[in-house]
């Protein structure tokens, strides 16, 4: 199992191809990823616990960040067979959201979630209160 820790400055960390591991700094939560599979030519996707709840869906092997403070998570999501989506955690109260565009790569300044890289750098979100969260 890969074991890897995520970035306190909020830029992501890649985990990808492997049973992936990735605890947040302060030691409190751990995201699980079990390799699941993986479409022909692309990346790979995995099952997700999140402090060993099982989260829906399969987390896509790519891009992770975490806010500051260790609160929210986002990555690319499956929700269905291939669908990709953005997704943010709250390791708060373990609920999600789904962001209403796709956004490849990314780095968190809380509230915002800004896009980073050629393929992401005119997107982001910034989260008002007003996202609707659902609990897993």
């Amino acid at each position: 199992m890969d074991e890897l820790k995520f970035k306190s400055d909020g830029t992501s960390v890649v985990a990808r191809m492997a049973d992936c591991r990735i605890s947040t700094p302060d030691g409190r939560h751990v995201l699980e990823l079990p390799y699941d599979g993986e479409p022909p030519h692309g990346d790979s996707y995995h099952r997700l616990l999140v402090d060993g709840r099982v989260f829906p869906g399969r987390a896509w092997g790519c891009n992770f960040a975490l806010s500051d403070r260790s609160l929210h998570v986002a990555f690319s999501w499956m929700p269905a067979m291939l669908q990709r989506k953005t997704v943010v955690l709250s390791l708060g109260d373990y609920s999600y959201c789904i962001l209403p565009s796709y956004i490849h790569d990314f780095s968190f300044s809380w509230p915002a979630l800004v896009g980073v890289g050629h393929l992401s750098r005119n997107q982001g979100f910034v989260f008002t209160g007003e996202e609707s969260w659902q609990r897993f």
